[in-house]
């Protein structure tokens, strides 16, 4: 009985924790011709986005496998592929994790 208590006990951060989506982080690399030269995700709800050389701080969410970026009043929508990139298609490009 004393295991069945210790195991709930141990069990429970799990569940409360994971039933929170988390956001991103780290830094994602433009590839082959992508807008932005990198986009490096901060905390929960900033991200860092680079375009030639210059750096500026933009806002996202995250639900489910799309990421909504906003930036000075414009939006763009990334979605997660399956081997973890970002990818806002066409003139955005995709992003893959450094």
């Amino acid at each position: 009985m004393k295991l069945l208590y210790k195991s709930i006990i141990l069990i429970i951060p799990f569940i409360f924790f994971g039933c929170f989506e988390s956001g991103l982080s780290g830094t994602y690399v433009g590839q082959e011709g992508a807008f932005f030269e990198k986009l490096t995700f901060v905390s929960n709800d900033k991200v860092e986005l680079t375009f030639l050389g210059t750096t500026t701080e933009a806002t996202y969410t995250k639900e489910g496998k799309k990421v909504k970026i906003d930036n000075a009043g414009e939006n763009q929508i990334l979605t997660i592929t399956e081997n973890g990139c970002l990818d806002g298609g066409g003139f955005i490009g995709k992003y893959c994790k450094e």
